[in-house]
């Protein structure tokens, strides 16, 4: 299906989901998720707020499946809960950004889901990791700052760009590890 090996040709798999390459019999799912109003960011002529024209999702949804230029995420029983974006993998630096479905929101999804693929682009492919979203986005906006993503120059129209690296993202882990040893009780 893909002219080079993916960066994700097998699944990636943290404590609570899967994020995986999807299939054509993943369409319907894709399409399903994406016809959401506030899935604009990849349809520019959306940013009214409407939601997409379920052609466009459609035909987006095919492209993604053809190109591996996103990634399924499902929990641990398979459901679909959202997407992850890529772009830029055979290049030095990749692109990524999220997607949660509104009914799974504010539950850790995005934050599990893209701190496992920008570990993984870092760690094991040597790619710098930018991530680009809607500059009326705050939701994402934050999620890049807590995620170790630096406000970097973006000149896309209504978006914004941050970037991060392999040191940001082990200082972050470290932080939250000896944050979780401070709160467990004493035995």
């Amino acid at each position: 299906m893909y002219a080079r090996s993916h960066p994700f040709s097998e699944p990636l798999r943290t404590d609570n989901l899967v994020l995986s390459l999807p299939m054509l019999e993943d369409k319907a799912e894709i399409v399903r998720l994406w016809n959401d109003p506030s899935f604009n960011w990849l349809f520019p002529q959306r940013y009214d707020g409407s939601a997409p024209d379920l052609e466009d999702v459609a035909g987006l949804a095919r492209s993604v499946i053809r190109y591996g230029s996103a990634l399924l995420i499902r929990d641990l029983e398979g459901v679909p809960l959202g997407t992850i974006h890529l772009s830029g993998l055979w290049r030095d630096t990749a692109e990524v950004g999220w997607y949660v479905a509104p009914e799974h929101r504010r539950r850790g999804i995005a934050r599990e889901a893209a701190r496992a693929v920008v570990l993984h682009l870092l760690e094991n492919h040597n790619l710098a990791v930018q991530a680009r979203m809607d500059g009326a986005n705050a939701a994402s906006r934050g999620l890049a700052g807590s995620l170790g993503f630096a406000p970097v120059p973006d000149r896309a129209k209504g978006s914004v760009g941050y970037a991060t690296t392999l040191q940001d993202q082990r200082d972050i882990i470290d932080r939250e590890a000896e944050e979780t040893m401070r709160m467990r009780p004493a035995a």
